[in-house]
């Protein structure tokens, strides 16, 4: 029996492409992969308890956005669901993607539009010195590419986990689970 492992340096590189992401985009609070399905899971925290009504309004605007959006490429969008938690005074709104058509363009527009809709009630990680700020934006863009194409990877056996704590970005590789099916009864 042959075991496939990610190298190191792959596994450092795609830490190091999801931090990235994170900086640029402090509007995200996590960034989650999921291997085993193909999908992508991006969530924003919003400051306030957001009643049913508010939910579904959330949950029809992005997914509104999204398939109009994607319609414009002429390819279809794949898995897309919007899911919001609640908790005592906050909110996480999820939205979770096909990895393989998720693109940059459309990640700069989700994370705009939510920005939008909540303004300073979405949780937004302070800026640090050494971001973003003075470099290149084509360069940014390529690095933004370079990111989504490590989560995308279709040889990625584990789940890769991005949030942020304070001033920092954490990445955690988790093992990915295959989907058990059910016996059948007789």
């Amino acid at each position: 029996m042959r075991t496939t492992n990610r190298t190191a340096s792959e596994n450092a590189d795609a830490v190091g492409l999801v931090i990235a992401l994170l900086v640029r985009f402090p509007e995200i609070a996590t960034l989650v992969s999921h291997p085993n399905d193909g999908t992508l899971t991006v969530s924003f925290a919003v400051s306030k308890r957001l009643d049913r009504p508010s939910q579904a309004a959330v949950r029809e605007l992005v997914l509104e956005h999204t398939r109009t959006f994607t319609a414009f490429d002429g390819e279809p969008h794949g898995a897309l669901e919007v899911e919001c938690e609640c908790d005592d005074g906050m909110t996480f709104v999820r939205v979770t993607r096909e990895a393989s058509s998720f693109t940059r363009e459309e990640l700069q527009m989700l994370t705009a539009l939510v920005a939008e809709r909540f303004g300073d009630q979405l949780l937004k990680s302070p800026a640090v010195d050494d971001d973003f700020g003075d470099e290149d934006p084509a360069a940014q863009d390529e690095l933004i590419e370079y990111a989504l194409e490590a989560l995308r990877d279709p040889s990625q056996q584990k789940s890769l986990v991005g949030f942020r704590e304070e001033k920092r970005v954490l990445v955690y590789f988790v093992k990915a689970r295959k989907k058990a099916k059910a016996r059948a009864r007789s």
